[in-house]
C-alpha cells in the first residue's frame, strides 16, 4: 500500500508500512536507549480514609513532565524516572494535596502508598469543591460540551463513533470503514460544523483525512460546540464546533491492533518524549487501516445491461476496497523562557479507495477508483505573558500540499450489485456515461491562525483572532490533456477577523460580546450556455459582518443557565464550489450562508451521598438562516450539488441524563428533536424566473429530525488477577423514519423513506495491570438489523471486532 507513491513498493506491500511502524515505535518510545540513563520506578496504591480505594488520582514528579493517573483498584506506577531527589505530588479533585519528597535509587521500584483527605470548606450551607479541566470547559458562557476520549481507548470504535453518541450530533455514513460522512450538529450538517485540532482549524481537501483514521488514544477529550464558537478558534462555523485535544503527555507510548469483520485490520502507535532539562520533545503517531468492506447489501440486481429484470437479493459488495495510512510527527521545546511551546510538525497521509456507487446505490461500478495523497507541514507557537504579564499569544500555520486521482477507465462496461460484468460492443463510454477519464486533481493550501488574548483587570480580558486560509486547484486529466475544465485554474482565500470583550460580573455570571469581519475571494469558470465552449473565467469578491453575545449564569451553586444570540456566515468550500471531480460537481455561484441563531440550556449536577452523580442538562435552538447551502441528490443520478435555499427555519430541542455510582455503573439517555424547514415564499428557476416554493413549511430532505441514545456501563475490580478489570459496555442507537426527498412529492405509496431504525452495540474489556495490557472484544448492530444513512446508503450488518491495546 502506497502512502506517497514511493518508488519501489507494491499497493498492497502493507509488511513495508508495518516494519515502519514497528521501527518508528522503537525510536520514539525508547529515549534511555538514546541518552544512556539510569532510570527507576515507583508504585502504590491511594485510598480515602474510609479506606476505599481511589480512582483518577493524579500522580507526578514536580521536577519534570512525568506523571500518571491510579486505576479503579487504587493502584498506579510510574516508570522511568532518573535516580535521585524528586518532589511527588498527589492531587485529586475533592481532597488536598500531598507533597512528598524522596529518593530513588537506580533499577529498583519503590512503594509509596497514600491516604487522601477530603477537602471541604464551609461557607454557611455551601460546600466548595475543587473543579476537574472538563467541568471548568463545561461551564463556560458558550455552550459546550466537553467528552474524555479516556473510557473509549479499549473499544474498537473510531472517533465518529464516539461523537455519534453524543446528544444533538448525528453522524450519517455512507457506508464501512473510510467511507465519506456527513456531520450534524443541532441541524446544520457537513461544512456548518468546524473542525479543529488543538484550535487549529481543519482544512481537508480529500478523504485522506478522515476523523476515523486519527488515532483515538492519541486524543485527550472532544469539545463540542453548540451554536456560538470562541472567538478564539476563528474559522466561519455557522452553527457550532469540535475541538479535539491531543494528548500532552511529557513521556507515554501506546499501541494497539484491531481485527474485525470484512477483513478490516488497524493499527495505530503514539508516543511522545521529553527532556526535563532541556525541555526538548519528539512525539507522534502512525496508523494504518484496510477493510474489503464486503458487507451484504440487500439491492436489486439487474439481469441484463439495459437494466431489465431486477431481482430482489441480498448479495455482498465486490468492489468497496479501502486502505489507508497516516504518520504524525512533531518535534520542538516545550516550557522555556521564550516558549511555552514551540513545535515543528508533519503529517503524511494516504488512501486507496474502491468506489462501488455514487450519491446513492442506484448505481453500481466495478472499475472507478479515487487515491488521495497529501503531506502537511505545520508551526506552532504559544507565549503567555509575552513582554508583559497577563499577554498572550497563540500562532499556528500549516502548508499542506494534496493530490487526488480519480480513475473511469473501462469503457463499454456495465456491472450489476451481483458483480456481474456486462459488455457492450463499441461503446467509448466509461462507467459514469461520459468519456473516460484519469484525472490529477493537485490542491495546494496555505492556514494560519492568530490569537492574541490580554487580561485587562481580573473581570475583563480581550481577545483577537485573525484566521486566514488559501487554497490552488489545478487538474491535469491524463486521457484528456486539453480538457477544457481543466484550464481554468481554481483559488480560494478567506480572511476572518474576529474580537471579543469578556466580563465576569462575579463568579455567578460571565458575559462575552464578539464581532466578526469575513473576506471572500474565489477564482473559478462557469458556462454561460450549456455547451462546455461558453465557458469562461468567473470570479467573486464578498465580504460580511457578523456579531453575537454569549452568557452564563449560575442560579444555583449544580445549576447553570445559559444563553447566546449571533449573527453568523459560512464561506462555501473548495469542494462546493469546484466540485471534487468524481460526483459533486462544480457551483461557482453558490453564495455564503448566513443565519441568526439563539441558543439556550441549562445543565444540573446533582450529587446523592458519595456514590451516586447525577448530570442533567437540555437545551432549545432556533434559527432563521439565508442561502443555506443544501446538497442535492436526485435518486436517478449517482452526482450531487450544492445549492442555496433562500430561507430556513430551526427549532430544536434536546436533552441528556446520566448517572454514575461509584466510577463503577454508568447508565445514560439523550435524545434530539429538531425540526429543519423551508420558509421561502418563492423560490426563483433560471428558466420561468421567481416562482412560488410548494415547498414552504415542509421539512429538509434527508435529515433524521428525531433519534437517541441509551448507554449502560459496569466495571468489574480484581478480576482473577490484581490490579485488573472487566467492563461491560451496552449501546442504543435510534432513529425515527425521515423522508429522503421532499414529503409533498410523489404520492403517498411511493415516496422515499429512510425506515425508522434501532441497533445494539455490545462490548467487553479486560485490563491488566492498570490497564498496560487490554483486550476487548465488541459486537455492532448485534440483532443485524437493515441500517441505512444518507441518502439511502445501507450501513454493514452486524460485525464482531477484537482490539488488543498496549500503554506505559
Amino acid at each position: 500500500m502506497k502512502l506517497l507513491g514511493l518508488p519501489g513498493h507494491q499497493d498492497n506491500s502493507i509488511c513495508y508500512y508495518i516494519g515502519i511502524l514497528f521501527l518508528f515505535s522503537i525510536f520514539i518510545c525508547s529515549p534511555h536507549l538514546l541518552f544512556g540513563q539510569e532510570l527507576s520506578a515507583i508504585s502504590g496504591i491511594i485510598k480515602n480514609e474510609q479506606g476505599t480505594p481511589l480512582e483518577n488520582v493524579n500522580i507526578h514528579i514536580a521536577e519534570m513532565h512525568l506523571g500518571t493517573k491510579t486505576a479503579a483498584s487504587g493502584n498506579y506506577q510510574l516508570k522511568e524516572i532518573p535516580a535521585g531527589k524528586h518532589t511527588l505530588i498527589i492531587s485529586s479533585v475533592g481532597y488536598e494535596k500531598i507533597r512528598k519528597n524522596i529518593t530513588l535509587t537506580p533499577g529498583q521500584t519503590q512503594t509509596f502508598n497514600f491516604t487522601l483527605k477530603e477537602a471541604s470548606y464551609q461557607l454557611g450551607k455551601m460546600v466548595i469543591r475543587g473543579k476537574s479541566t472538563l467541568e471548568k470547559i463545561n461551564e463556560q458562557a458558550y455552550n459546550v460540551d466537553a467528552v474524555s476520549t479516556k473510557k473509549f481507548y479499549n473499544s474498537a470504535v473510531d472517533l465518529t463513533g464516539i461523537l455519534d453518541r453524543l446528544s444533538s450530533i448525528r453522524v450519517m455514513r455512507e457506508g464501512g470503514l473510510g467511507s465519506d460522512y456527513t456531520f450534524s450538529l443541532n441541524g446544520f450538517t457537513g461544512n456548518q460544523v468546524k473542525f479543529f485540532i488543538d484550535g487549529m482549524p481543519v482544512q481537508s481537501y480529500d478523504n485522506s483525512f478522515n476523523l476515523a483514521n486519527i488515532p483515538l488514544n492519541a486524543i485527550k477529550r472532544l469539545e463540542v460546540y453548540n451554536g456560538v464558537v470562541p472567538i478564539e478558534l476563528g474559522g466561519d462555523a455557522l452553527g457550532g464546533a469540535v475541538n479535539i485535544i491531543t494528548n500532552k503527555n511529557a513521556n507515554f507510548f501506546g499501541a494497539s491492533y484491531t481485527l474485525g469483520s470484512f477483513n478490516t485490520h488497524r493499527a495505530s502507535v503514539d508516543a511522545a518524549y521529553t527532556n526535563d532539562k532541556t525541555g526538548f520533545t519528539i512525539r507522534g503517531n502512525m496508523g494504518l487501516n484496510y477493510s474489503d468492506n464486503d458487507y451484504d447489501v440487500k439491492v436489486d440486481v439487474e439481469q441484463d445491461a439495459l437494466g431489465n429484470n431486477s431481482v430482489t437479493q441480498t448479495v455482498p459488495r465486490f468492489h468497496n476496497q479501502y486502505k489507508s495510512g497516516r504518520i504524525h510527527v512533531e518535534t520542538g521545546f516545550v516550557n522555556r523562557s521564550f516558549a511555552d511551546h514551540l513545535l515543528l510538525g508533519i503529517t503524511a497521509t494516504g488512501s486507496n479507495s474502491q468506489v462501488q456507487n455514487g450519491s446513492t446505490m442506484n448505481s453500481v461500478y466495478g472499475g472507478i477508483t479515487q487515491n488521495n495523497r497529501a503531506l502537511k507541514v505545520d508551526l506552532k507557537y504559544r507565549k503567555r505573558d509575552l513582554f508583559t504579564k497577563n499577554l498572550n499569544l497563540n500562532f499556528s500555520a500549516a502548508y499542506q500540499y494534496n493530490q487526488v486521482r480519480n480513475v473511469d477507465t473501462l469503457q463499454g462496461v456495465t456491472f450489476n450489485w451481483a458483480g456481474e460484468k456486462f459488455i457492450t460492443p463499441g461503446d467509448q463510454t466509461g462507467e459514469l456515461g461520459g468519456l473516460p477519464f484519469d484525472q490529477f486533481q493537485y490542491n495546494n493550501g496555505l492556514n494560519t491562525q492568530l490569537n492574541i488574548g490580554y487580561k485587562i483587570t481580573p473581570k475583563q480580558s480581550l481577545a483577537l483572532n485573525h484566521s486566514f486560509s488559501h487554497l490552488y486547484r489545478h487538474a491535469n486529466d491524463q486521457r484528456d490533456p486539453n480538457k477544457i475544465t481543466n484550464q481554468y485554474p481554481k483559488s480560494l482565500d478567506k480572511n476572518i477577523l474576529g474580537l471579543s470583550y469578556k466580563y465576569d460580573f462575579n463568579k455567578k455570571w460571565t458575559t462575552t460580546l464578539f464581532g466578526k469581519s469575513y473576506f471572500l475571494h474565489a477564482q473559478t469558470s462557469k458556462k454561460y450556455d450549456v455547451d462546455d465552449a461558453s465557458r469562461a473565467a468567473f470570479e467573486t469578491n464578498k465580504s460580511y459582518f457578523g456579531y453575537g453575545v454569549a452568557t452564563s449564569y449560575f442560579l444555583l451553586p449544580n445549576l447553570q443557565l445559559k444563553t447566546s444570540y449571533e449573527h453568523t456566515y459560512r464561506l462555501p468550500t473548495p469542494t462546493e464550489i469546484f466540485g471534487n471531480g468524481l460526483f459533486v460537481e462544480p457551483n461557482p455561484e453558490l453564495k455564503p450562508e448566513n443565519s441568526d441563531n439563539i441558543n439556550f440550556g441549562a445543565n444540573y449536577q446533582l450529587s446523592v451521598g458519595y456514590n451516586s452523580h447525577f448530570d442533567l442538562g437540555g437545551s432549545f435552538i432556533y434559527r432563521n438562516s439565508e442561502d443555506l447551502i443544501f446538497q442535492v441528490v436526485t435518486i436517478s443520478s449517482p452526482s450531487t450539488s450544492y445549492e442555496n435555499l433562500a430561507k430556513v427555519r430551526t427549532i430544536g430541542v434536546e436533552g441528556n441524563i446520566n448517572y454514575d455510582y461509584k466510577n463503577r455503573f454508568q447508565i445514560g439517555v439523550n435524545v434530539t428533536y429538531q425540526n429543519i424547514t423551508d420558509q421561502a415564499d418563492f423560490v426563483y428557476n433560471d428558466y420561468s424566473g421567481y416562482q412560488k416554493n410548494f415547498n414552504k413549511g415542509e421539512r429538509l430532505p434527508n435529515r433524521p429530525y428525531l433519534f437517541g441514545n441509551a448507554n449502560a456501563s459496569y466495571s468489574f475490580n480484581q478480576v482473577i488477577f490484581n490490579q485488573s478489570k472487566l467492563s461491560i459496555k451496552y449501546y442504543l442507537h435510534y432513529v425515527q423514519e425521515f423522508y429522503l426527498s421532499w414529503a409533498n412529492l410523489g404520492n403517498k405509496d411511493g415516496k422515499n423513506i429512510i425506515p425508522q431504525q434501532i441497533s445494539h452495540n455490545l462490548g467487553f474489556t479486560y485490563s491488566l495491570e492498570n490497564g498496560k495490557y487490554n483486550l476487548s472484544f465488541e459486537v455492532r448492530n448485534l440483532t443485524d438489523e437493515l441500517l441505512y444513512d444518507k441518502f439511502y446508503l445501507q450501513k454493514p450488518g452486524r460485525a464482531f471486532f477484537l482490539k488488543l491495546r498496549y500503554t506505559l
